[in-house]
């Protein structure tokens, strides 16, 4: 049976958007998961297509931001529209009353079960959400017990799906179970409980090109984080290792306490994944890493990220990249998804992705387009007082970095053939 995923996504009158309709074109590798970029300016709605997307299976109707700020009561051309492979679409629509009869009744509750669950509480498809902006403090172990919430809880919420102290004390039951079941010799129990945490210690070694380790201590009871040998405890992590350690053992604890329909392992779940900005905290060469990790390691899910990394962007090869831009007040597309390809350069990425030009700190590229300016009106008339201002702007050019010197000298190489003097001198 063909995997479960958002087909395309039709909405009106939300946010930043008067209309909107977007397809999600399929992978093509089937053995990495299907990766949809968001990216654009800041107000260009990139957090309202994920909370869009999350808002019909929001379980726990938890308050995204969808409810609070996106939906116009007062417009009855306010709708949101979503068409799913193998379930039936949703679709909402913003007649004054109709979202808040939505939200108090059933109706977004049942829907949820209709698309998330399959038999007696038993889950075939699951979405998850995570925010890069979530900061996460302090964790508490009071002892070996069981999480009493449901997987899912806030697992729809960007900014309260991760919670560390669940996290801990899941990695802590498990590692006695582990101890337990080698204690009774069952030592094919013993190595599945050690293989669910070997997934997140090999996921975070790949991405920091450092060894990982969860070590269980006795007294005080909890977990100790070893990198490269050094023990820390998990609020001495930095804060970007500290970051990917929380939302992505946050996934691998939720979709291991999920009750589903059937046996497939873990890693070859068919899910919903989105993610937003979850680059915040984490140095280029993280950012580099995080995604064709994350890509490869659940092939079989469907991944929605925004970011405005270049370094995640070029990260990966064969997700679809959706570019919005503002337009006469609205955001709109900038034009059709682009594949991406881990070939492309960060400079071709940051022109033709981001749209930015410019490669220098803002002073600089100024000198550098009164530079420009400055030849072209000294070419054409031949002014004196053009010639003393470009050699002025030449010696603050020169000197700073090579790069910089690369690109004026061939300026000036062009300028002394044209003109016959060489502005690189002490006088002109």
């Amino acid at each position: 049976m063909e995997n479960f995923r958002i087909e395309s996504l039709e909405i009106n009158k939300i946010g930043p958007f008067k209309y909107l309709r977007t397809d999600f074109p399929r992978c093509i590798d089937a053995e990495k998961a299907e990766v949809h970029v968001l990216t654009g300016g800041n107000g260009t709605g990139k957090s309202t297509i994920l909370e869009s997307l999350i808002f019909p299976v929001d379980l726990f109707k938890s308050k995204n931001s969808v409810l609070k700020k996106c939906w116009n009561l007062n417009n009855n051309n306010t709708s949101l529209n979503l068409k799913y492979a193998n379930r039936e679409s949703f679709s909402a629509f913003g007649n004054e009353g109709s979202l808040q009869e939505l939200n108090q009744s059933q109706k977004l509750y049942s829907y949820s079960h209709k698309i998330q669950q399959a038999v007696e509480s038993s889950y075939e498809i699951a979405f998850f959400a995570y925010s890069g902006y979530r900061k996460v403090e302090t964790t508490n172990i009071r002892g070996i017990q069981e999480i009493q919430e449901h997987p899912l809880q806030d697992a729809h919420n960007f900014y309260l799906s991760i919670n560390p102290q669940n996290f801990i004390q899941w990695l802590v039951n498990v590692q006695t179970r582990e101890l337990i079941a080698k204690g009774k010799g069952d030592i094919q129990k013993a190595n599945k409980y050690r293989s669910t945490i070997e997934i997140i210690e090999n996921a975070l070694g790949d991405i920091i090109d450092s060894e990982v380790k969860f070590d269980l201590e006795e007294d005080p009871l909890g977990v100790k984080i070893k990198v490269d040998g050094q023990t820390l405890n998990f609020d001495q992590l930095p804060d970007g290792l500290k970051s990917m350690v929380s939302w992505m053992g946050d996934l691998l604890m939720r979709m291991d306490r999920l009750k589903w329909v059937n046996d497939t392992p873990v890693l070859e779940r068919n899910f919903i994944l989105l993610l937003d900005e979850i680059e915040v905290h984490l140095h280029p060469a993280w950012q580099r890493k995080i995604l064709p990790v994350v890509q490869k390691l659940f092939k079989n899910a469907q991944i929605f990220i925004s970011t405005h990394s270049p370094f995640v962007v070029g990260s990966v090869d064969g997700a679809w990249v959706h570019r919005f831009e503002k337009k006469d007040g609205y955001s709109v597309l900038a034009g059709p998804p682009i594949l991406s390809e881990d070939a492309k350069s960060y400079d071709y990425i940051l022109e033709e992705i981001f749209g930015i030009k410019e490669r220098f700190g803002v002073e600089v590229e100024r000198k550098l387009q009164d530079f420009q300016a400055l030849k072209t009106s000294f070419l054409a008339e031949k002014r004196q007082e053009d010639a003393l201002r470009l050699h002025q702007l030449v010696k603050e050019l020169l000197g700073q970095s090579t790069e910089l010197d690369s690109i004026v000298g061939m300026e000036l190489r062009q300028l002394k053939r044209l003109t016959n003097q060489d502005f690189s001198l002490t006088e002109v």
